[in-house]
């Protein structure tokens, strides 16, 4: 049973350390009921940003996993273009609690007044955001220095609303049909009219969890659990196994392995070296999926819908025959 699509995911950036023709530094867009997410904020987001039409006066929150420069680099632009063109909803930043000395320092040194409120949070593990069915939680990982993952359910108060039972039950076409498709009962000639009676159970919530930057961890995989979408870096192949763990990455078996033994739906692989631009990511592609062939390579504007009943990967414009 096809509940919508209700989570796109849109990858703005999927670049590692250093931006190509192709891809810029790392930049993930969740659209969820109304919302946009926004993890890391990589070099040239604001075009890319506008390029999508996420909305420049978007009911948006951001979440920065780390401050290393690959993910934070576009946060000064983006925050300027939405003052020069009259940005006026509140913008909330989470991320690691240097972030806010980084913002601090763009507003001190590059002038950057704003028409919006916008204010910086530094956050631990635990819950960061809770609204309307929508929660993100951050966890650590393991990189260098603090950082963090994060994980996004959504859950839906009820399943499938029946118009045909609302109005054998007599329930008048309106606001109180509204009301019963959001969970709540209503009253309707002295009697009381329930959610269950007119909609299907609530399915469970999606669930999509980004490693950011990090070597295998025990928190990754308890995250990643039972999840619809796992995305995560995947820097190099395993033949450079000694440089990612040096450098604080994963390499494509690891990941595989984490998303394997984590039983999730799809695994997206993003944020891998440029040395294998050549061969656009093939090698990252190829080793993973030996160890799960239920994985895709991230592509700069990839767009994917997840639905409880199925996951459609539309390919970027130019990769499209």
């Amino acid at each position: 049973m096809s509940h919508g699509s209700m989570f796109e995911i849109v990858f703005l950036g999927t670049g590692g350390s250093i931006p190509t023709e192709r891809r810029n530094h790392p930049a993930i867009a969740v659209r969820i009921q109304g919302r946009v997410l926004l993890f890391d904020a990589g070099e040239d987001l604001q075009r890319r940003f506008v390029h999508v039409k996420l909305g420049i006066n978007s009911r948006l929150t951001i979440f920065i996993t780390h401050t290393h420069a690959d993910h934070v680099i576009g946060l000064p632009g983006l925050l300027l273009r939405m003052a020069l063109l009259g940005r006026l909803r509140p913008l909330r930043i989470y991320g690691p609690k240097d972030l806010i000395g980084y913002v601090q320092a763009i507003q001190q040194t590059i002038g950057l007044g704003t028409t919006y409120d916008a204010r910086v949070y530094a956050i631990n593990a635990g819950p960061v955001l809770d609204d309307d069915g929508i929660h993100v939680r951050a966890f650590e990982v393991d990189h260098r220095g603090t950082a963090f993952g994060y994980t996004i359910t959504y859950k839906r108060r009820m399943g499938k609303f029946h118009p045909e039972l609302a109005e054998a039950l007599g329930v008048p076409r309106g606001a109180l049909w509204g009301n019963l498709a959001s969970g709540e009962s209503v009253k309707v000639d002295g009697r009381v009219v329930h959610p269950e009676d007119v909609a299907d159970p609530a399915p469970p919530p999606l669930k999509i969890v980004y490693s950011g930057d990090t070597r295998p961890c025990d928190t990754l995989l308890e995250e990643a659990r039972a999840s619809d979408v796992l995305i995560c870096e995947a820097m190099y192949t395993s033949d450079k196994a000694d440089l990612a763990a040096e450098r604080g990455h994963m390499t494509a078996h690891q990941a595989a392995s984490i998303a394997r033994d984590a039983n999730v739906r799809l695994l997206i692989l993003t944020h891998y070296s440029p040395r294998y631009e050549l061969e656009e990511g093939r090698p990252i592609l190829q080793e993973a999926k030996t160890v799960f062939p239920s994985t895709i390579l991230a592509r700069d504007l990839m767009r994917i819908n997840v639905s409880w009943d199925k996951l459609e990967i539309h390919p970027p414009e130019w990769q499209q025959p």
